[in-house]
């Protein structure tokens, strides 16, 4: 009899294994699956036994995503780009599902499309003064936030290279985000999203928030290279991490070159790997930005972001912080989700703030 005639149907589709890079999985999918030890499509049923629901429980994958993820390995690498294609409207359902990092500043967030988004890279670039720092600890402290309340109800990563991170003002940013979040809840009218939200708040305290925020210090360039290097693994030791902050870029990149070419291959591949982070964790990732003086042959020189043209490419949105009739305004002046927009801010001792203007007294 012919051996082949005892194939059996369920599993004859691993005959011909494929290597997990080569199938249309999301890398964020295909990350988990790594961790977990899959290398090929005969894990699928070596460990999973061809089961959705102990993939999931092995790669810590959701239901739905080991569902994709069996579907893809079923299609094999040969075809697998065509055979594993999205429509637009999931793409799109994807990005509104997103969790997004909150400013504080309503203005702010509603111009970058409700916060800052997780899967891509937001640079904020700006003068010294303009509050670049402030941004950045007002969103490392608000990527805390209870999902009852709408956050992320995660962590930070801060990579300080100017040695500008103040724990003392991120404890003030952390009280102010805790009080605002039981007045939130003293307000709230519907009882059952009260108590959710009380729940919430349960050991929600400053330190706590504290806690969350992972800070990497970096004298020199080869150490923000290493951090960035070993970045990966540690957000996979510490899954609740939501936000990577790099504050700044600009800083080792401006003084430690003499040599221009390596430079720019050296801050390529560092933004690469900054986004590469992105994707595959599923994380924000915010970077700062210093401004340099460009002359200008027909007109006064004028400010413009640092690094130069090509590094204007490796973020996804880039907001630049100014000042406008003495009030601190941040520009989206690129995204290719977000139209050029402008919001108005103010830094209080609590943080990130909308402006509020007073009422004119009755005469």
């Amino acid at each position: 009899m012919d051996p082949s005639s005892h194939r059996n149907p369920e599993t004859e589709w691993f005959q011909d294994s494929h290597a997990l890079v080569s199938l249309p999985l999301a890398p964020s999918v295909r990350s988990k699956l790594q961790i977990a030890g899959f290398r090929s499509t005969r894990d699928f049923i070596r460990i999973a036994k061809n089961s959705a629901s102990v993939l999931a429980r092995e790669s810590g994958l959701t239901l739905e995503e080991a569902n994709d993820a069996l579907k893809a390995a079923r299609h094999g690498g040969e075809g697998a780009a065509l055979k594993g294609a999205r429509s637009a409207a999931e793409v799109l359902e994807d990005e509104r599902r997103r969790p997004r990092t909150v400013t504080c500043c309503e203005a702010l967030d509603d111009v970058l499309g409700g916060g800052i988004g997780s899967g891509e890279i937001t640079e904020f670039c700006g003068c010294p003064g303009v509050g670049k720092t402030q941004m950045c600890t007002q969103v490392c402290v608000s990527a805390s936030t209870p999902e009852a309340f709408g956050g992320t109800d995660g962590e930070a990563v801060y990579v300080d290279t100017e040695g500008s991170f103040m724990a003392e003002r991120a404890m003030d940013v952390a009280s102010a985000l805790v009080e605002h979040l039981r007045r939130m809840e003293a307000c709230e009218s519907d009882s059952e999203r009260r108590t959710e939200m009380k729940a919430a708040l349960e050991g929600y305290t400053a330190e706590k928030i504290l806690s969350g925020i992972h800070l990497f210090r970096c004298h020199e360039v080869t150490e923000l290279l290493a951090v960035l290097e070993t970045l990966g693994e540690f957000i996979a030791e510490h899954p609740r991490v939501r936000l990577v902050v790099i504050d700044s870029v600009a800083f080792h990149f401006r003084q430690d070159f003499q040599d221009m070419a390596l430079r720019t291959t050296i801050l390529s591949k560092m933004t690469n790997r900054l986004m590469s982070i992105a994707t595959s964790r599923d994380v924000a990732v915010v970077t700062v930005n210093q401004v340099t003086v460009k002359p200008q042959q027909d007109g006064p020189a004028r400010l413009v972001p640092a690094l130069g043209e090509s590094y204007a490419h490796a973020c996804t949105t880039r907001v630049i912080l100014s000042w406008e009739n003495d009030e601190r305004v941040a520009f989206v002046t690129k995204s290719p989700r977000l139209p050029q927009a402008k919001a108005k801010y103010t830094i209080t001792a609590g943080g990130i703030r909308d402006v509020r203007r007073r009422r004119p007294r009755d005469e």
